[in-house]
């Protein structure tokens, strides 16, 4: 593991190294005998490079890091040491590899090696996350990451068969090891593909800069073996070296993906980050795109020939894959306007109500304090407001603790309310304190008395009224709420459990 900047050089200088390597083969740069030897070697070189930074950077990293690191070596040493033997009978021993030979086996080792570092970065997810809500797991969810992966296994695998697996067993030439060892690279790679498409849909893994780089490296690999099982399908001379362009850069993403600094060196913006979540929902459909140009393309050039079994087959089962996908996202995405709804109703019921009582806040009770003002200034409809604050209450607190005194505050708020109309406000200003605006009575302080007496001989308060019943044109809020506040304090200091109407 290195630095973000080093990294950035490295990324940089290794890319296009193993680029110009692969152009160099592949345009006639480098030519005959001598595009094979820079292909060949630059092929092993970068498979060794892997190699050594997946073991080299193991030693420093802990935990998983560590463990996924020591396996993608070793599944990476086995596919170099496949590509020695591959080079071995094409630069010395001059002849045609055999098919099977020792470097099939050493190139498929990789598999289970991959596999185990994927299951192992999987594995590796944190334990909470902001986003609650969209990372929660459900069946549906479960279904559509199931779904997409049969989306694309399907989709490659038919890519796969019409352009090289199909020929194979048509033609019926290969031996049967030589046949088994031909769909072992395809058929291989598509289970490694759907695993990097499924890890990366969940957004709790945190090593997601290794995963990412080590997709890319799985996907390079996984087209060049494309590109060579459709080679031998249709009996070419010779593997060009711009269809081993995937065995160059692939181990080359595979060592950046051993370098990559820890994730949190890496965090991208949020554009970065809508950017991966689209690419996301778009790659289930990719590999079915390309299937379906591949058809539209063999239907235009007239080599269009009758579909088997096997296309049939795995055709209609993408088919209803792809239906499937988009019921259950309609339904997902039903549910998930349902709970923002229930959301939005909860986060407003919390904006305008006490959380403790129930009640309405003091934001509440200064705007209906405002609308009752309107309405008795225009059209001179009376109102009381009732400033309500419990005596001794911290003597409460300090006595029998918060809890007892959290309990009477809801009880005082449930007495409250019994006292009053629907139509009428009642509210929590703050601590011990409490507001009651009723309209259209002409004797508010009757409202008052109710209270005291329903707050009975356990619960002792002081009661402020101001009764609003002729115009005043310089009534405010504000001044009505300290008229009441101040006839409060006058109830205090004559003993509590009382009230005072404020002129």
């Amino acid at each position: 593991m290195i630095g973000t900047r080093r990294f950035a050089t490295t990324a940089s200088v290794v890319l296009v190294l193993a680029t110009a390597a692969s152009v160099a083969a592949s345009f006639d740069v480098v030519k005959g005998e001598a595009a094979v030897v820079l292909d060949d070697l630059a092929q092993l070189a970068t498979g060794l490079f892997a190699t050594g930074c997946c073991w080299w950077t193991a030693r420093r990293a802990t935990g998983p890091d560590r463990r996924w690191r020591y396996a993608m070596g070793l599944g990476m040493a086995g596919w170099s040491t496949g590509q020695a033997l591959w080079t071995w009978y094409q630069l010395v021993e001059r002849r045609a590899v055999p098919s099977p030979s020792p470097a099939d086996a050493g190139y498929l080792s990789i598999v289970p090696c991959a596999f185990v570092a994927l299951l192992v970065i999987g594995n590796f997810r944190r334990s909470e996350s902001p986003d609650a809500l969209l990372d929660r797991r459900s069946r549906s969810a479960r279904l559509v990451l199931l779904l997409d992966g049969l989306i694309v296994v399907g989709s490659l695998f038919v890519l796969t068969w019409t352009t090289s697996l199909g020929g194979l067993v048509a033609a019926g030439n290969p031996s049967t090891a030589a046949f088994l060892v031909a769909i072992a690279y395809p058929v291989t790679d598509l289970a490694l593909l759907v695993i990097v498409v499924v890890l990366s849909a969940d957004r709790k893994v945190v090593l997601r800069p290794q995963l990412r780089l080590l997709g890319l490296g799985l996907v390079c690999l996984a087209a060049s073996d494309f590109a060579f099982a459709y080679l031998v399908s249709i009996q070419a001379p010779e593997v060009p070296p711009l269809a081993n362009a995937g065995f160059v850069v692939g181990p080359a993403l595979i060592a950046l993906a051993a370098l990559a600094p820890p994730p949190g060196a890496l965090a991208g913006s949020t554009r970065n980050r809508r950017s991966w979540q689209w690419a996301y929902l778009l790659m289930p459909y990719v590999p079915l795109l390309v299937s379906t140009v591949l058809v539209l393309r063999r239907t235009l050039i007239g080599d269009l020939r009758p579909l088997d079994g096997v296309e049939i087959a795995c055709g209609f089962t993408v088919f209803v894959a792809v239906i499937l996908r988009q019921l259950v996202t309609l339904v997902d995405n039903t549910k998930l306007v349902l709970l923002l709804r229930d959301s939005e109703r909860t986060l407003t019921h919390q904006a305008h109500h006490d959380p403790l009582t129930g009640l309405a806040n003091r934001a509440v009770f200064e705007r209906r304090l405002d609308d009752a003002l309107t309405e008795h200034h225009r059209d001179g409809t009376p109102f009381g407001l009732l400033f309500v604050d419990l005596d001794d209450f911290k003597a409460v607190n300090d006595a029998s603790g918060h809890a007892h005194g959290d309990a009477m505050l809801e009880q005082v708020a449930q007495r409250l309310r019994q006292c009053v109309r629907d139509t009428d406000v009642v509210a929590r200003l703050g601590g011990d304190e409490f507001g009651v605006l009723v309209q259209g009575v002409e004797e508010p302080e009757q409202v008052a008395f109710r209270i005291l007496d329903t707050l009975g001989e356990e619960i002792s308060a002081s009661v402020g009224v101001v009764i609003c019943a002729n115009h005043d044109p310089e009534a405010t809020a504000q001044s009505v709420l300290k008229r009441a506040d101040k006839a409060m304090y006058e109830a205090k200091r004559d003993g509590g459990r009382g009230l005072v109407i404020h002129p």
